[in-house]
């Protein structure tokens, strides 16, 4: 049976559910979410250790044969793979339909699907992260992101350069399909049935994530006074 990049999407938000929801993960011990950019590869080969030691990833260099560009990180006892490139990179499109062809046998990705940074690749350059992992999405989830919060954290230019980056509440929105909030605007349908999903699933009160949400938008709304 054929992959479809309907099968791509759902792998993609699975695996990074599924390590949310490892049994270390969110309810344990282990406080790390999913990372979204890091700044060596090192860290994703290694940590959060509670998950790397039972299932190791395996790192392909890709495009090409070396990891200077980007490359590929699977886990075979999870069944997944994702593609990492540098934010600078221009080409990411061109790259994702190779990843598709090469790693998913899809030698084509027709109209209704995009392909998006899970982190905003202008805060990573501008952090010092030297990779961003790559996500595939409907063009509506990628443009209201990218124009609301990604927007508005990247402008706010706020945060310690050279650490990792997980994944934080509004990026698994954008995971999930839904687009993104806006500050001071209630939040819609779609958003509420995403936090109550959310919440069950982490064993969380809807509220807890409204009000982590809240606090997201509040930091990406900030700016440091002028000198």
């Amino acid at each position: 049976m054929s992959v479809t990049l309907a099968d791509v999407q759902k792998q993609e938000r699975d695996a990074l559910l599924g390590e949310y929801l490892y049994p270390e993960g969110i309810l344990g011990n282990l406080k790390a979410s999913p990372y979204a950019a890091v700044p060596a590869i090192s860290i994703l080969a290694t940590t959060p250790s509670a998950i790397r030691s039972k299932h190791p990833v395996v790192i392909e260099p890709f495009p090409g044969n070396s990891t200077s560009k980007g490359f590929v990180q699977y886990c075979p006892s999870l069944g997944y793979k994702f593609l990492w490139l540098r934010p600078e990179d221009d080409d990411y499109l061109t790259t994702y339909k190779a990843f598709l062809k090469r790693h998913h046998g899809i030698g084509h990705m027709p109209k209704g699907y995009d392909v998006d940074h899970l982190f905003n690749r202008a805060r990573a350059s501008g952090l010092g992260l030297s990779f961003v992992r790559m996500i595939l999405l409907k063009p509506g989830e990628n443009r209201s992101h990218g124009a609301g919060y990604e927007s508005s954290r990247t402008k706010g230019g706020i945060g310690k350069t050279g650490r990792e980056r997980g994944i934080d509440e509004i990026m698994l929105m954008k995971l999930c399909g839904i687009r993104s909030p806006r500050k001071n605007r209630p939040f819609s349908p779609e958003m509420a049935a995403h936090m109550a999903r959310i919440a069950a699933l982490f064993g969380m009160s809807p509220l807890e994530i409204e009000s982590n949400i809240r606090d997201l938008m509040e930091v990406a709304a900030f700016r440091p006074a002028a000198d």
